[in-house]
């Protein structure tokens, strides 16, 4: 029995359409950066020069030398493309990454094109035919997109982070199915929140069927000992947890890792799995830039660059405690979110920051539900602590005018409401004695 439509809202296209549309409209997406140089301070729209609180490379690694320098090597060595499906023929530098690899995550590593791909590849190996697969609303669509792909299979969808109803799901579930998949994000993408991984943990001791697939893109590199993540850096029993790694955010490169706790689990999605067999490969360049990274990731010096982001993670935080701009959680994460609700909101607040030279991101449907929207801002190396004071500052002031115009809107409308209640209620005919 398959229920995909209850975890894949992203096939109603007509309603991604229009959403998409409408941020399109308002101006908070689908723009594109007109920067004839970017350096990752800065970006530029529509010829304004602004403050980057909006990108995914935390740690600033795409403009680290070494980097750059492995892209150029590797260029030399195999040119820009190395065009042969992998089922037939890989380049050498594959090996040489996953070992690294290997020596960051301490699990054996199967690199993918993507992490979308390395979900669409994983799950319809890893998942049998007695198991069901149970996956949390928010996670990413890239996850919710690899269940819906799993034929015959009991897909259903547990409310975020909610562990009783997941224990709920695993009470009925585990008589019944030979393993339980959750599929879930170790740090969700919109709201910056981690999972509850020491209930999850609890809950896997008290049900044996219990499996996790995490999606850690997120927490990659910028957590975790050499920037392992979130997730394996908490579980030191991964026997029945999968995890995916981006090297395409923090890791700045291109490419996905999955992470396994067995060898033949991980060969065998490298012989079944179907992107890994026929899509593209991971070009030269960046294979040699991730090469590269994963070598910076294993220096001791790495941790301090761990540190300064933390830094700046915990300044954001107390700030907004300090100015009062209500942030969705306090939790030390790169990933910050300021609900506003409806769009037009959530479109006010970011063109009134644009303004003063900073720009921050929409957390607008079909990535958060409709009329949920917010301000998504995430922080970097990238970032100074003056920018970081500049944007909280301007956050605070900016939410706070948002903040009274609608509450003059409300008053207003209430005011029109008694009016018309007192209309109404002086045309009604006297009622008789």
């Amino acid at each position: 029995m398959s229920v995909s439509g209850s975890c894949s809202p992203l096939y109603f296209v007509d309603e991604i359409e229009s959403g998409v549309c409408a941020a399109a409209n308002a101006g908070i997406a689908l723009q594109r950066d007109t920067s004839e140089i970017y350096q990752g301070r800065f970006v530029e729209i529509d010829a304004a020069r602004l403050l980057n609180f909006g990108g995914c490379s935390y740690l600033g690694l795409e403009q680290r030398s070494e980097l750059r320098q492995g892209a150029i090597d590797a260029i030399h060595r195999f040119g820009t493309q190395f065009s042969f499906s992998r089922v037939y023929l890989e380049s050498p530098l594959y090996a040489e990454l996953e070992g690294l690899l290997e020596l960051v995550t301490g699990g054996s590593v199967l690199v993918a094109s993507s992490t979308s791909l390395a979900h669409i590849a994983a799950l319809p190996v890893l998942v049998g035919p007695k198991d069901a697969v149970l996956v949390d609303r928010s996670a990413h669509a890239s996850v919710h997109t690899a269940a819906a792909l799993l034929k015959d299979i009991f897909v259903a969808s547990v409310p975020h982070n909610r562990m009783d109803l997941l224990e709920e799901q695993l009470v009925h579930l585990s008589g019944k199915h030979s393993r339980v998949w959750y599929l879930l994000d170790g740090l969700y993408s919109m709201q910056g929140d981690f999972a509850p991984l020491e209930r999850l943990e609890r809950l896997m001791h008290e049900y044996p069927a219990l499996h996790l697939y995490v999606d850690d893109a997120h927490s990659t590199s910028w957590t975790g000992k050499h920037g392992r993540g979130y997730a394996l850096d908490f579980f030191s029993n991964r026997e029945r947890v999968v995890v995916a790694l981006s090297l395409n955010k923090a890791f700045s490169t291109a490419g996905a890792a999955l992470v396994f706790a067995d060898p033949a689990q991980r060969d065998r999605v490298r012989r079944c799995g179907g992107p890994l067999l026929f899509s593209g490969p991971v070009q030269p360049p960046m294979l040699g830039a991730a090469i590269a990274s994963a070598r910076l990731h294993l220096q001791p010096a790495f941790h301090d660059l761990q540190q300064a982001l933390l830094e700046r993670i915990r300044r954001v935080v107390s700030l907004a405690a300090s100015l009062g701009v209500a942030i969705s959680n306090d939790e030390l994460t790169p990933i910050f979110f300021v609900r506003c609700g409806p769009l037009e909101r959530t479109a006010e607040l970011i063109h009134g920051l644009r303004a003063r030279g900073l720009y921050v991101s929409a957390g607008a449907f079909p990535a958060v539900p409709q009329n949920k929207s917010g301000v998504r801002f995430t922080v970097s190396l990238h970032n100074t602590f003056e920018d970081i004071e500049h944007l909280l500052t301007t956050l605070a002031e900016a939410t706070q005018q948002v903040g009274a115009r609608e509450q003059a809107v409300l008053a207003g409308l209430a005011g029109l409401s008694a009016e018309a209640a007192n209309q109404n209620s002086s045309s009604q005919l006297p009622v008789a004695s």
